[in-house]
């Protein structure tokens, strides 16, 4: 761990937006093959969760891919207005199908895409169409080792397997030795639990137990038994908005004090509302979430005058994706797939000029200086497989907001 003092800062202030639904269907205009929309227009995708479970992913990576529209459109774009088509993939492999099809026809150039629970079901589909893809909630292991310029396929945030470490790190650094998973049965919600579990005991912890939740259960309170008859000295617990809001109902009605992990999902405001500030910052509750990433403080700030409140869970991964998408083309000198493809990795080189906006990289291309993006949700330096890599932050709730408690660099979670 971090030799620096522990830090207490307002780290998730507005995060988390349940129950607002986007707008299915095209919100610019249409577009060839790939050749990105009219002729005076760029258009991108964004094919995210706007319903269902995680409904508020999409308007989150939307209202901050929104913020670097602003500077992109204002800044120009090869003379061209950049415009957007979203589709909502309501959490299902069905929908999410379908809405990639209705993108790849409508001739979107790049993609900003979806979570854990549909994404491991486009990777051919994003082959076959050689749409570059930039997922913006997509933690699944499944894409650790899938993914590059030949996948078509990059996320703007970390690994399950890295936050899984940082959780597992934590747990270890405060002597917790045995531990208890809990999980939505899902793959999105197994993937991140079974991160967690395979760091923590390969560093010498405990697994005492490993529980599935049931996605339609009126309650938890035999799971709870359960977990609590295995006496570990932490719970890991991931699921999406309802299970753990009903799971958290009866861990808080058993009145346990055993520390608890929840998942990145909840680690919102919302959840803080849903769930009782006071509840939430007298049990012995953690999150987890990437740590800001070095443009966070003015990206907010544009986000804040923008949308009139501060950014939410993987609003900073949209912004991240549009840029960085806008950048490759520009960089390019078109607007194709293949070409932005070529050039994502490219304007994010750690030998380039650093730069943290459309508007800033632009400039700096256009003098023939290479560049490279620092990110809002994190530096974004990718790996071979298009995975970024960067620090991440342990939560607690604190005057009804999510604050930092301690935070791990990304070299010590990837060594």
């Amino acid at each position: 761990m971090s030799d620096r003092p522990v830090r207490r800062r307002q780290f998730v202030k507005a995060a988390g937006t349940a129950g607002i639904v986007g707008l299915a269907g095209c919100s610019g205009g249409g577009g060839g093959s790939g050749g990105g929309g009219s002729g005076d227009s760029i258009l991108v995708g964004t094919l995210a969760p706007f319903s269902q479970g995680l409904g508020w992913i999409g308007p989150n990576a939307a209202r901050g891919r929104d913020v670097a529209l602003a500077d992109i459109n204002d800044a120009g774009l090869l003379g061209k207005e950049v415009e957007t088509n979203e589709q909502d993939t309501e959490t299902t492999p069905q929908a999410a199908i379908s809405g990639f099809n209705t993108l790849d026809e409508a001739g979107v150039v790049a993609m900003l895409g979806p979570s854990s629970s549909v994404m491991p079901n486009l990777f051919q589909p994003i082959r076959d169409a050689g749409l570059p893809t930039l997922s913006v909630s997509a933690g699944t292991t499944q894409m650790d080792d899938v993914g590059g310029p030949d996948e078509y396929l990059w996320r703007t945030v970390p690994s399950d397997a890295i936050a899984g470490r940082a959780q597992g790190q934590y747990a270890l650094t405060n002597d917790y030795n045995t531990m208890a998973v809990t999980y939505k049965d899902d793959k999105g919600s197994q993937s991140f639990s079974t991160a967690v579990a395979d760091y923590f005991t390969s560093q010498g912890g405990e697994q005492v137990a490993d529980v599935a939740l049931g996605i339609n259960a009126d309650s938890y309170r035999s799971e709870i038994q359960e977990i609590a008859d295995a006496d570990p000295d932490v719970i890991s617990m991931t699921a999406g908005t309802e299970v753990s809001a009903l799971f958290m109902r009866n861990y808080l009605e058993a009145g346990l004090d055993i520390p608890i992990f929840i998942g990145n999902d909840v680690v919102t405001a919302d959840f803080i509302e849903r769930m009782g500030a006071d509840a939430m910052a007298e049990a012995p509750i953690f999150g987890q979430a990437p740590a800001p990433g070095p443009s966070y403080e003015s990206f907010a700030e544009r986000h804040q005058e923008m949308h009139g409140q501060a950014p939410g869970t993987f609003t900073a991964a949209g912004y991240d994706a549009m840029n960085l998408i806008a950048l490759a083309a520009h960089r390019g000198g078109e607007a194709t797939r293949e070409t932005i493809a070529d050039n994502i990795n490219p304007v994010a080189r750690p030998e380039g000029t650093e730069v943290t906006t459309f508007s800033e990289g632009k400039e700096e291309l256009e003098a023939g200086n290479e560049i490279n993006y620092q990110g809002a949700s994190n530096p974004q330096d990718f790996d071979e497989n298009g995975d970024p890599v960067g620090p991440f932050s342990v939560l607690e709730v604190e005057g009804g907001e999510w604050t930092e408690v301690t935070t791990f660099p990304a070299e010590e979670l990837t060594a």
